[in-house]
């Protein structure tokens, strides 16, 4: 089968494995369509590292080929998606509820073959099954919004609160739509694309913002009669979008790290502001219980996610996919074997 993975040197590759085999409490899927994630772009780019010759790929939607022996509920020719995280569920974090924060945590496309290739086997309880209402390459990106999902938890947004969201890729676009459908008063996304923006605005935005042409603090006071945003979800990254998130949030406000950083990348930030404005830091990692509630929105039409897809390309032109989704004009580039 054709497949991508990284090389010793870290370098994509695409090369030909044989199919795995599947054992009692797999299944064996044929890959439909897999998303190329912002971290798989840091990886390929050597920004951050990656293991050697592993599939890479964790944002991905199969037909299922070949099940174990005790695979009793899903059955040859289903559509799933796949949680690609797995916890060992016996540390301390685990027993504890909290299953993201697993010390031993592994994922599907990073630990172990991912998605980016013609088959992938993967364990039984990773997969959920796909409602047949729901257009299988739009599965791809059920795992982007349970991770979205859960930022939106642990930023607790109340009906009425104002909301600025710092970036408007396929993460970005999907918070906006949750904020929405939370209740937010006035939601406003920070965004240098204009078709990005107006995504935004299709999505219940209440203002987008050019950064490239408008000062975004000034705006938000503008907007806000000079108190800032209740929420500020930071979701590109970098240091400079962090600072804004904090600048453009109200006393007692709360901020979202929610864009994945370089793992060296720092930033100065002021302790006595965070304690005299009383602000509130939170980061929000992977999809911890969110993946049937992300299904449920997808399938009840809550969350539309049919236009975050800019571009589908084949598993055999894997660089170009990765050209266009470091671009920055693209929103979510699909890979399809």
């Amino acid at each position: 089968m054709l497949c991508a993975y990284l090389d010793e040197e870290g370098k994509l590759k695409l090369g030909d494995r044989d199919i795995p085999e599947v054992r009692e409490d797999e299944i064996l899927i044929k890959v439909l369509a897999c998303g190329i994630c912002g971290t798989d772009i840091h990886v390929f780019k050597g920004i951050n590292k990656g293991k050697p010759n592993i599939i890479r790929g964790h944002e991905f939607v199969g037909e299922i080929l070949e099940a174990g022996e005790k695979v009793k509920d899903l059955k040859i020719g289903d559509t799933v998606i796949i949680d690609p995280n797995i916890p060992c569920m016996s540390c301390y974090q685990c027993r504890n509820g909290r299953i993201h924060l697993c010390k031993n945590l592994t994922a599907i496309g990073v630990d172990m073959d991912g998605g980016f290739a013609e088959y992938c086997v993967v364990p039984l309880k990773q997969v959920y099954k796909l409602p047949s209402n729901i257009e299988p390459v739009v599965g791809a990106l059920a795992e982007p919004l349970a991770c979205a999902i859960h930022g939106i938890d642990r930023v607790g947004i109340k009906e009425g609160e104002d909301v600025l969201i710092i970036g408007g890729g396929a993460l970005g676009l999907i918070l906006t739509q949750l904020s929405v459908n939370a209740g937010a008063g006035k939601v406003f996304v920070s965004e240098p694309y204009k078709e990005k923006r107006d995504l935004a605005l299709g999505f219940g935005a209440s203002r987008v913002i050019d950064p490239g042409s408008e000062d975004l603090i000034d705006v938000i006071r503008e907007e806000t009669n000079r108190r800032g945003v209740d929420v500020a979800i930071e979701a590109v990254g970098s240091g400079k979008t962090i600072l804004q998130a904090i600048n453009a949030a109200s006393d007692g406000g709360r901020i979202l790290f929610f864009g994945v950083a370089p793992e060296d990348m720092l930033i100065e930030i002021s302790p006595f502001e965070v304690y005299r404005r009383e602000l509130t830091l939170l980061g929000s990692f992977v999809n911890p219980f969110t993946m049937d509630r992300a299904v449920s929105l997808i399938s009840s039409r809550r969350v539309n996610l049919y236009p975050l897809i800019s571009e589908i390309v084949p598993l055999k032109d894997m660089e170009k996919g990765i050209d266009i989704a470091s671009s920055g004009r693209a929103i979510r580039v699909l890979v399809k074997p």
